[in-house]
């Protein structure tokens, strides 16, 4: 498709002007949600942050905004690939209907209203993700208080900010102007399955219809299955009220391996949770997140199978979205020298064909391990990798040689 509708001059991203990420407790959001946070202005117009509107007054200027704050990551798949985010959203049928209105009578506006909106209550969580961190995770907060207070600070940064329900009446009076121009609506966490917040806003959707929006809520799947059931209640009666909506579970590969990476992950009650949405649920689209990183690159061909077998035995299609982890760094898999991972991108290309069919994400997932595969190493960032796993070792009581032998051998070798 055409991008002729949308200001193709320059580096422009439509998910610039039309996503944002609102990170409420931390009173931040992010233009697109590939970029770091910034503090949300007074007047609470957290889509039009200092920050976003510079990014979009460079893009249309033909310049790449190279602060360090995110648009690096498409920088670079452009550079090895070709394919990125922002060239994908761009050309994917259907995203006209993302375009802010502003944009049609003034195609160079930069101060625009959001199309698309991920908004992330708290940080409640029950894991701690190798790549997650305080701020994603209060599980994440009590490790870190435990081993680190008093070394880097001397109060809790992550603490719900005693403004935090005031900003939860303003973003309700965000949604009473802006509800009904959205058109994507996520939530994410920490676990919204755990947040009363989550099922206060499913409440408050399912009270003021919007047909055309699409409702995405995410979910690790590790609540007790009774709990499960209950909430996944709710989201089917919202689905009554919207476009579609998609359940989409966070998982990053299969086995003691994925229990490693997202700590507290049970893949036993993942499956028992997930297998209900695809018995049970008709109208939830089932959907996956796969964080990617150089501790999953190896087994996410087993993941890959898995869910052919779903896919088969159910007879629905999972959409499944592989995100790339660049932050911290040092899990990003093109840090390590390339051929490292070229046997295991050869086997993921080649599921990808079976699991994906004739969906045209696949091209993207592609151009994600061809990126891996193309850029130039980072030793130092290996060998920190190396270091923090230990780290983490010492205080959950594991071991990554032991879970990970093929990690081991490289550090041996290296």
């Amino acid at each position: 498709m055409s991008a002729d509708w949308f200001p193709p001059k320059g580096k422009s991203c439509l998910l610039k002007w039309s996503q944002v990420s609102l990170y409420l407790w931390e009173n931040t959001s992010s233009g697109c949600h590939r970029n770091l946070n910034a503090p949300i202005p007074a007047n609470f117009d957290f889509h039009n942050t200092p920050i976003v509107l510079e990014h979009r007054t460079k893009m249309l200027n033909d310049q790449w905004p190279s602060d360090g704050r995110g648009c690096e990551h498409c920088r670079d798949q452009e550079k090895y690939s070709g394919m990125s985010d922002r060239v994908q959203f761009l050309k994917s049928d259907g995203n006209k209907r993302y375009v802010p209105k502003e944009l049609y009578t003034d195609p160079t506006a930069i101060h625009v209203k959001p199309t698309m909106l991920s908004i992330h209550f708290n940080n409640k969580c029950n894991l701690k993700c190798i790549y997650c961190g305080p701020n994603q995770s209060s599980s994440w907060v009590k490790e870190e208080w435990k081993y680190e207070q008093g070394k880097d600070y001397d109060i809790d940064p992550w603490e719900l900010d005693a403004t935090y329900k005031e900003r939860v009446a303003k973003f309700y009076e965000w949604m009473e102007e802006n509800y009904q121009g959205l058109r994507a609506f996520d939530i994410l966490g920490g676990e919204p399955f755990l947040q009363k917040e989550t099922f206060d806003c499913i409440d408050w959707c399912e009270a003021h219809p919007n047909p055309e929006v699409d409702f995405e809520i995410y979910s690790n799947m590790q609540v007790k299955p009774v709990l499960f059931k209950r909430g996944i209640e709710k989201v089917r009666a919202l689905a009554r009220t919207c476009n579609s909506v998609e359940l989409t579970t966070s998982i990053d590969a299969w086995g003691r391996e994925g229990e490693f990476i997202r700590n507290g992950h049970d893949i036993a009650t993942f499956k028992e949770n997930f297998e209900y949405v695809l018995a049970e649920c008709p109208e939830i689209m089932p959907g996956m997140n796969w964080s990617v990183t150089s501790l999953s690159m190896p087994h996410i061909h087993e993941l890959q199978q898995q869910v052919i077998e779903w896919q088969d035995k159910y007879g629905r299609p999972i959409n499944v979205n592989f995100n790339k982890v660049i932050d911290p760094y040092i899990y990003d898999p093109n840090i390590f020298p390339k051929g490292t991972f070229a046997k295991d991108i050869e086997k993921i290309l080649e599921l990808n064909e079976i699991m994906y069919g004739d969906r045209e994400y696949k091209h993207y997932a592609k151009s994600i391990f061809t990126e891996i595969e193309s850029s130039p190493a980072r030793p130092a960032a290996v060998k920190e990798l190396y270091q923090r796993l230990d780290i983490l070792d010492t205080r959950r009581q594991t071991n990554w040689r032991e879970v990970l032998p093929w990690l081991a051998e490289l550090e041996k070798n290296s």
